[in-house]
């Protein structure tokens, strides 16, 4: 069965468009709080990422944001990247910043949350980039975004298909709360823990420092390929693979590029990046880029578990110790090596690290589950927006997958 199509014009009663705003143009500035202003570099796998944000008063919120954003509303980057999406699931105050629009449906032809997924469809995707124009930016106007073309099946279908992958994502989401909760708990018994401790230097817990490999990205003829993390894979504590990027086999050359369980990963070049830690929590090796600084933990002097969590709060302190220019600073791993941290001894350490282990054991589960209800949600969804496969068919395949996760909590 294939579902009729309409256009995005058809489809929505409303785009909000406030691409060419800024605070100047109406008279006002940034603030330290406020407003939250969203643009495109929010917008991250299909949900909105809540870092690095501007603010403005409620006087330029009223100016700016003439009608609000509001449940139901899908928001879609125009460029810088084009085409992401994350969906409104209530009410919010927020302002609609640069490379952003967001599009509220037609009741009568559309539902928010399956316009949502239709936007992340194949079929949608390609009819979206074949409008946009641009060299070094890839952009659409909303001239054409209007005739973009979307699956239109009935109502309820709509409402069915939106159900069926909603409840993928609300799962995913709710498993990224728990992996979160999970790590927030760990910080602070470690932050109770060394209130009162006095600090040593990094390079006492560690068995080496040591830069990744230099990127030498895949080609097609370069044979076996391995994965290898950049610094967009760093963020808040954890690590995304799934933004690693593919380099030739002399990535092999450098052992100490090779990041392990409890490794601590320091972003560790350019301004805005450098400073980011994470964990790698993984029991497979994963090689890393000479952007990143792997600090590997002597377990004769630290539970490798710990090390990452008592540089987590520290990463401030990092950046300020990088030195170079504008857009050029470096950290170098003897720098990092004189960063000041709790000294804990090992009997100090040892009941509190079983905690961690278990604390980061279940966050890791949330994760490796996550991805699954991941694959599976992007394995659905096209089939679904092609009407190749029937809700029912998908409902029975998300439910089972539901239940495997709780029966194997």
């Amino acid at each position: 069965m294939t579902f009729p199509r309409v256009t995005i014009d058809q489809a929505t009663s409303l785009i909000i468009d406030h691409r060419g705003k800024t605070p100047k143009k109406l008279g006002a500035d940034w603030t330290i709080s406020g407003h939250r202003v969203i643009s495109a570099q929010n917008i991250k796998g299909s949900r909105i990422d809540e870092n690095d944000h501007h603010y403005v008063d409620s006087r330029t919120y009223a100016k700016w944001m003439k009608v609000p954003l509001a449940a139901g509303d899908t928001l879609l980057t125009s460029e810088a990247p084009l085409g992401e999406v994350a969906y409104l699931q209530y009410d919010v105050d927020w302002v609609l910043g640069q490379r952003l629009y967001a599009l509220r449906t037609e009741p009568s032809l559309a539902v928010g949350r399956f316009l949502f997924y239709a936007l992340q469809s194949p079929l949608v995707r390609n009819d979206l980039e074949s409008r946009a124009t641009g060299t070094t930016v890839f952009g659409i106007s909303q001239v054409e975004l209007r005739k973009v073309q979307i699956p239109c099946p009935p109502i309820a279908e709509q409402q069915r298909i939106a159900e069926v992958l909603g409840a993928l994502d609300d799962k995913i989401e709710s498993n990224l709360r728990v992996r979160n909760l999970c790590r927030d708990l760990g910080g602070n018994l470690v932050a109770d823990t060394v209130r009162s401790a006095p600090s040593t230097q990094l390079e006492h817990y560690a068995a080496s420092i040591s830069r990744g490999v230099t990127p030498q990205y895949y080609k097609d003829e370069d044979a076996s390929p391995v994965l290898v993390l950049n610094q967009k894979c760093i963020r808040d504590g954890w690590v995304t693979p799934e933004l690693a990027r593919l380099m030739t086999p002399r990535a092999r050359e450098k052992s100490q590029a090779i990041a392990r369980l409890d490794d601590l990963l320091v972003n560790s070049t350019g301004q805005g990046t450098l400073g980011r830690v994470a964990r790698w929590d993984s029991d497979d090796p994963i090689y890393v880029d000479s952007h990143v600084t792997v600090v590997k933990a002597d377990p004769r002097r630290i539970y490798p578990v710990l090390m990452p969590y008592l540089v987590f709060p520290l990463q401030d302190e990092i950046e300020h110790m990088a030195t170079g220019s504008t857009g050029q600073t470096e950290l170098s791993p003897s720098r990092l090596a004189q960063l000041n941290v709790p000294l804990l001894s090992l009997e100090e350490q040892r009941p509190l690290s079983a905690k961690l282990v278990a604390l980061e054991a279940q966050a890791h589960y949330c994760q490796v589950q996550s991805l699954k209800l991941t694959e599976l949600r992007d394995a659905l969804l096209p089939e679904l927006m092609s009407g190749r496969m029937r809700v029912d068919e998908a409902g029975c395949l998300v439910s089972e997958a539901l239940d495997e996760e709780v029966r194997s909590v």
